[in-house]
């Protein structure tokens, strides 16, 4: 128990306390008032109720809501009704819980029932209410109709129910979210994230786009099975968040997946190099977000770069491990950068940006926020040779002048620092640099 609940909690069963043993010295004067009392609220009891039947009832309340029960203490506090506090169960999440994990398992179990050839299997995990009613007779464009109307849960939910609709969902579904099996330990939940993963890798085998963002309980082995489950097929996927994803998780992913082109792992705080490394024999990569991810270094970018030169967008934000080394390879090898995210890159210099404003001359983001080792020669780079520059965050470089902002400014004619629309130019934290207009 924690903060303010817990308190409240402990106050009541101290009342609850207080209240038995107030009923013991009433004795029998209270007895008449509880008997009929305890018949109202728990009837199989009788009129002659023993305190037992309190307990019991207590027990079974507490077990599925806690604050049901402490409330119920509370009223027969008033009655003066016999109650021992002993039989409240202080983890009220247990009986549902044990509901959620039955399900859970319901629902991988009859995920691996090998698919039917004709459909004709109506077997239901949910049981047979459906069959009976005919729904898995559904034409497969009215029940896709209806799955465009649901959310991805109840999705996963439908595939469960019958092979038939399985058959259907997996052949047109190409998008497919988990966010909501993960669960936050605070609330008290058990995280069924790996689970869910694992068994949908039997259900949806066609999937294009999948979306695991916040699932930081997420481990390889069920990254590994939905990998392997939709192959070549899978285009982007989003592991933003997934703090236990390994590299063995990601190579098993790059091994499988040889088509991705999207990949989302910000704030996966255990990949290393090994991991950017298989990333690179993705081919058609062309969006990464690596942002937070610490154990980057430039061999890691090096060997990404030189394999994944269709990388048209790059997040490399609080990547500390990297320097101007890395940010050149990444340069040279991937002209056709167009959003290029360096936020944070403390180590970064003067030849990486330089060397980024020569080679890729469509890029029309640039992220430098906090690279406090750039000076105006990265400036008179982009100015030189950047002219669709629309984005532009220098904030925290304190080494700029304002002439030489300026000059990137004045041939890149969307960049602009106008309150009375979105900046486009951010110098927050570089005061010298206020007097920068916008191109005339």
């Amino acid at each position: 128990m924690h903060g303010h609940s817990g308190v409240m909690i402990e106050d009541s069963l101290e009342e609850a306390r207080q209240l038995r043993d107030a009923s013991v010295q009433r004795g029998v004067t209270a007895k008449p008032i509880a008997a009929r009392h305890i018949y109202k609220i728990y009837p199989e009891a009788g009129s002659e109720a023993p305190p037992d039947a309190v307990n019991t009832l207590l027990g079974a309340c507490s077990a599925c809501n806690l604050h049901t029960a402490i409330a119920l203490v509370s009223k027969m506090k008033a009655m003066g009704i016999l109650a021992s506090c002993n039989q409240l169960v202080m983890q009220p999440t247990v009986a549902l819980e044990r509901r959620r994990q039955q399900h859970s398992r319901q629902q991988i179990a009859f995920a691996s029932w090998p698919p039917s050839k004709d459909c004709s299997n109506t077997r239901c995990a949910l049981g047979s209410t459906s069959a009976q009613a005919g729904w898995h007779n559904l034409p497969s464009d009215i029940l896709l109709q209806i799955a465009a109307m649901l959310p991805d849960a109840d999705i996963h939910v439908m595939a469960c129910a019958s092979a038939s609709w399985r058959d259907a969902l997996n052949r047109d579904i190409r998008s497919m979210a988990f966010t909501w099996a993960a669960r936050d330990p605070r609330n008290g939940h058990l995280c069924a994230v790996n689970g869910v993963v694992h068994g949908a890798a039997c259900i949806f085998q066609n999937l294009h786009n999948v979306v695991l963002r916040r699932a930081t309980h997420l481990r390889d082995f069920a990254l590994m099975a939905l990998a392997q489950a939709n192959g070549p097929r899978l285009k982007s996927i989003d592991l933003s968040g997934c703090q236990l994803v390994t590299d063995r998780g990601i190579q098993a992913l790059t091994s499988s997946c040889k088509n991705l082109d999207t990949v989302n792992i910000s704030s996966c705080y255990e990949l290393s190099d090994r991991a950017f490394e298989s990333l690179g024999s993705c081919r058609s990569l062309q969006t990464i977000d690596a942002c937070g991810c610490e154990r980057l270094t430039d061999i890691g970018l090096q060997a990404l770069a030189e394999n994944a030169g269709k990388l048209r967008s790059v997040n490399l934000g609080w990547c500390e491990g990297v320097t101007e080394e890395g940010v050149q390879s990444l340069a040279r090898c991937c002209r056709q950068l167009e959003v290029l995210d360096l936020c944070g890159c403390v180590k970064v210099q003067d030849m990486g940006v330089v060397a980024v404003a020569l080679n890729c001359k469509a890029l029309r983001s640039l992220g430098l926020h906090c690279c406090r080792r750039l000076t105006d020669a990265s400036m008179a780079a982009c100015a030189l040779k950047l002219r669709n520059l629309s984005s532009l965050n220098i904030s925290g470089c304190l080494s700029m002048s304002p002439a030489a902002v300026q000059a990137v400014v004045d041939v890149n004619p969307s960049l602009h620092t106008c309150r009375s629309m979105q900046r486009t130019v951010i110098i927050g934290g570089c005061l010298a640099l206020l007097e920068v207009l916008p191109a005339m």
